[in-house]
């Protein structure tokens, strides 16, 4: 599947056609990547990719995606300083294009953070096991936007603090998105009540 995408989103780099054009095809990998269930919609671009097929118009975003988007914004912004403009943007996106073929750099590209207004008010809060056992983390397996090894950090920074469930489950919503009733009935008995799991680490498989 890896070396298919990449010959494709090559070849499309090379050759763009008026419906499909390389980095078309990797922001809808990227964003399908987000939830499992629109796997057969991105099937059918790289169908089309592979054999010259007529491709679908280009799904629009939901209704109100744009300010999630514009609260993600100023959420990052805010978070930590960020290079400005004048940083080396040009030579981020060659070097991470080099080193991560299948976003050919877009993470690496500028973006509205580099023009932010405001700097951080505060540093950045130091994560430690200092505080009440009072968290519940939820994570998903095959998370592609928060990876399962930073979640697994993040619970050992907190140590005693914080339960974790981890649901054998890929995309990024975790919490009655993906019909586990293991996980959804964890989550649902810490909201309703603070019940925590009794370790701390709770693995829920798929057909739990």
């Amino acid at each position: 599947m890896r070396s298919t995408y990449l010959r494709l989103t090559s070849a499309l780099d090379e050759h763009p056609r008026p419906d499909l054009t390389g980095n078309t095809l990797r922001a809808l990998m990227f964003n399908t990547l987000y939830a499992d269930a629109a796997f057969p919609q991105l099937a059918v671009f790289l169908r089309a990719a592979n054999t010259g097929a007529p491709a679908p118009p280009v799904p629009s975003p939901p209704p109100g995606f744009a300010n999630q988007v514009a609260v993600q914004t100023a959420t990052a912004c805010n978070d930590v300083a960020w290079p400005g403009p004048a940083h080396d943007y040009a030579g981020d996106v060659a070097r991470d294009r080099a080193a991560h073929p299948l976003t050919a750099g877009m993470p690496a590209n500028i973006r509205p953070c580099a023009f932010w207004p405001y700097r951080p008010a505060e540093p950045a809060t130091r994560i430690t096991s200092h505080g009440p056992p009072n968290v519940l983390m939820v994570q998903n397996r095959r998370d592609p936007a928060t990876p399962l090894a930073g979640a697994l950090r993040l619970r050992a920074a907190l140590g005693h603090r914080a339960r974790m469930v981890v649901v054998d489950s890929g995309g990024h919503d975790a919490y009655l998105q993906n019909g586990n009733p293991c996980g959804d009935a964890t989550v649902t008995a810490f909201l309703t009540d603070g019940t925590r799991p009794n370790h701390p680490i709770v693995t829920c498989g798929a057909t739990e």
